[in-house]
């Protein structure tokens, strides 16, 4: 990637950006029951789960600010209490993952938890999250671990690093009961390949490493056993029209199973990482030969 690429694909992404941000309503998408006791709740571009437990709620993911009058107004859609939220799992350091923890915190008092590699973002590098400007400042109460689960409710939570997209992403898995039948759900914390090319790792002052340890990672993590895909972004599932499964469901939450789903988003990426590495090495080889 040139300089020139990448100022036009920054200007891009920006422009986008903020026209999702002055015009809300334009992602807009009703909650829905996705499986037992689990339910979409963000917009049609990123995602937010609400995870009902007997000890009050989890929320996987809380979106951006100007969404946040979404996220309350789904979750009470749905017949909960925002004010109810325990507990706040983090897949990223990202804005449009992170930019409305403050208020979320202020009304539920809800416990705050990320993996540590993004920590940096929060302190010395607010301009890593992205649109900082339109992030509160918030704490955080815990750091994943990632040695053992996490127990909420008579939940298990099982989260897994996947450093790449940033270098705190985790990946979070847990089970549910479906009609006798043990289900594994799983949530990818962050698969967009922006921001990994060399050139854009050097500009942020990224390690270089974590172009591979994204690689690395999905291939370890692609045959892992996922029921149901709940993505992180919808437009990354791949032949999973989520949107679309939940328009048609019956209520039962059959039409989310699919254990292929996971396997093909990831092998998915892994194939547009792979091109990106191949396309850098043949600039370079070209460049050497120039």
């Amino acid at each position: 990637m040139t300089k020139q690429e990448l100022d036009a694909n920054m200007a891009r992404l920006e422009r986008v950006t903020r026209e999702r941000m002055n015009a809300p309503w334009t992602q807009t998408q009703a909650p829905f029951k996705v499986i037992e006791n689990v339910y979409c709740v963000g917009t049609n571009w990123v995602s937010a789960y609400l995870i009902d437990t007997p000890e009050g709620l989890i929320l996987i993911d809380c979106m951006y600010r100007e969404v946040l009058y979404q996220l309350v107004d789904n979750i009470r859609a749905l017949g909960f209490d925002p004010h109810t939220i325990q507990h706040l799992l983090l897949t990223h350091g990202h804005f449009d993952h992170c930019g409305a923890v403050r208020e979320i915190v202020e009304m539920s008092g809800c416990e705050v938890w990320i993996g540590q590699g993004d920590a940096f973002f929060f302190t010395e590098r607010r301009d890593l999250i992205a649109f900082e400007d339109h992030v509160a400042p918030f704490r955080i109460d815990h750091f994943y671990d990632y040695e053992k689960p996490m127990e909420f409710g008579g939940m298990t939570i099982w989260p897994v690093h996947c450093p790449g997209h940033t270098p705190g992403t985790t990946c979070l898995f847990f089970d549910v009961e479906h009609e006798g039948k043990k289900l594994t759900l799983g949530i990818h914390g962050g698969l967009g390949t922006n921001g990994l090319s060399t050139l854009e790792l050097t500009t942020n002052g990224l390690p270089l490493h974590l172009q591979s340890d994204y690689l690395n990672t999905l291939q370890v993590l692609k045959d892992r056993k996922v029921d149901v895909l709940i993505p992180s972004h919808a437009g990354h599932a791949v032949d999973y029209p989520f949107f679309e499964i939940a328009a048609r469901d019956d209520g039962t939450g059959n039409g989310f199973i699919d254990p292929g789903a996971w396997k093909r988003m990831i092998e998915s990426r892994i194939d547009m990482v792979k091109a990106l590495i191949a396309k850098e090495k043949a600039e370079e080889a070209a460049n050497k030969n120039n």
